[in-house]
């Protein structure tokens, strides 16, 4: 997609200065771009995000999201969802006019994905009202940042009483005798005080003026550079804060600051106290960037936990019958993500060693009724089993003997291609070594999940 200062490309997608050069026009200016993105990549650590194929080109792997260099260019990874003769083909795959469609596709399932992900400030965001397809991925951020603000803004910005040491020309509040001296020695007709005031300029505040700050920098429209100079005239009384670290210990863990929390997520992701990625942020470049295994896992736990509480959603979303039909959806069905509560083995000092992570686990009467793991991976239903790992079947089927359990799946993404298939796989496990009841013998089915319903 050729938006001025952005290029964008898929997971796995290669890019190099030919690239860069079709969306600024210029060789220098590209060459110069592309080295702060090999400058990035060198860093420690960033491997994880970008790598190298070869000298001059860079490879994107499965993390999605915005990489911002100095010089403010912007690189936007969407997921891929759909399948190539090549993985660094990506979006390149398609002919202009498709690219921009498949684009705008990733850009609106990334976003609807990132609605489920734990500890994000994505949940109460609108993205129909924002037009999302049509911004760069930073600037749809920022216009939900925005929003949050306005929000808090017609709510109305908290206030407190705050200690404010001052030299006066009129005794106000405590007079501080050893400062008042070493201030005032040869002039008797000042005061240095310290008193309690009312005020909107409180650790809170001053983040988000720190933030509101750090977002004018950002090349952006004009409509949202306007609504983000609109809350800056808001902030002018408020001073940017001298200790983010100091600042945001003091709003954490109080309900006076409840109604501040999304927004202070927002604050810590721009500021870069926060991140969702090993990424942990420089003073050369900055990152947002989330890993699409837990986008995948979130969003699929998500979309079973409203399967179970809403009918109104069951009715709504008629293409998951299939999934819930598989896993006999009991009304008592309590589902558990990230469970850690078994091991795989024990060691000589009967330590248990090898903590197990299923990615999910539904309990019915506190017993395992079913084991699910994700895998943002794209099959290929013209391949033996549809090309499914062999390591991802010893994953689930160890799941499914420590938490003795009969029923597992492993899910994957439902891909354009598989749109109008009928495709089922389904495994059964025979454990060698007697059991209680050799007939209860596990299964395993293999599950595509749609991306892009509503």
């Amino acid at each position: 997609m050729k938006t001025k200062n952005t290029l964008c490309i898929a997971e796995w997608q290669s890019f190099s200065i030919d690239e860069i050069k079709e969306v600024c026009d210029s060789q220098e200016k590209a060459q110069k771009i592309f080295s702060e993105f090999v400058e990035f990549a060198q860093q420690d650590g960033n491997h994880y995000f970008l790598k190298f194929k070869n000298s001059k080109t860079l490879v994107a792997q499965n993390y999605v999201g915005i990489i911002q260099t100095t010089s403010g260019f912007c690189l936007e990874i969407l997921p891929k969802t759909f399948r190539t003769k090549k993985n660094s083909e990506g979006f390149n795959a398609y002919n202009e006019q498709s690219q921009e469609n498949e684009i705008k596709k990733a850009k609106e399932i990334l976003l609807k994905m990132l609605k489920s992900l734990k500890n994000a400030p994505f949940k109460e965001s609108d993205f129909a009202n924002l037009k999302a397809q049509n911004f760069p991925l930073l600037e749809i951020f920022i216009l939900m940042f925005l929003e949050e603000l306005l929000k808090l803004i017609k709510r109305g910005m908290k206030a407190n009483y705050i200690t404010k040491e001052e030299n006066r020309s009129f005794l106000k509040g405590k007079l501080l005798f050893n400062e008042n001296l070493k201030s005032n020695f040869a002039h008797k007709e000042r005061f240095f005080t310290s008193s309690d005031e009312f005020s909107v300029n409180i650790a809170p505040n001053r983040i988000i003026k720190s933030t509101l700050e750090f977002l004018s920098k950002q090349n952006l429209s004009a409509a949202t550079s306007t609504k983000l100079n609109q809350m800056r005239f808001i902030f002018s009384e408020i001073d940017p804060s001298q200790n983010i670290t100091k600042d945001l210990s003091q709003c954490h863990n109080t309900r006076t600051f409840k109604h501040y929390s999304i927004l202070l997520q927002w604050c810590e992701i721009f500021l870069r106290y926060k991140t969702f990625t090993l990424y942990k942020g420089d003073s050369k470049a900055f990152a947002l960037l989330f890993d699409m295994n837990k986008v995948f896992e979130d969003f699929v736990a998500s979309e079973m936990k409203k399967w179970c509480n809403n009918t109104h959603f069951q009715e709504k979303n008629p293409h998951y019958k299939e999934f819930i039909e598989n896993i006999d959806l009991m009304a008592d069905l309590h589902i558990k993500t990230q469970e850690k509560s078994k091991y795989l083995a024990q060691n000589q000092k009967e330590k248990d060693i090898f903590q197990l992570k299923p990615d999910i686990v539904a309990y019915q009467d506190s017993k395992p009724h079913f084991i699910a793991d994700t895998k943002w991976k794209m099959l290929d239903t013209q391949e033996r089993n549809f090309a499914i790992s062999q390591s991802d079947m010893y994953q689930i089927f160890a799941y499914l003997a420590k938490y003795k359990c009969t029923k597992g799946f492993l899910i994957y993404p439902k891909i354009e291609e598989m749109q109008n298939k009928e495709l089922s796989l389904q495994f059964e496990f025979k454990p060698q070594i007697a059991i209680e009841d050799s007939k209860n013998n596990s299964t395993l089915t293999i599950l595509f999940f749609p991306l892009n319903q509503d």
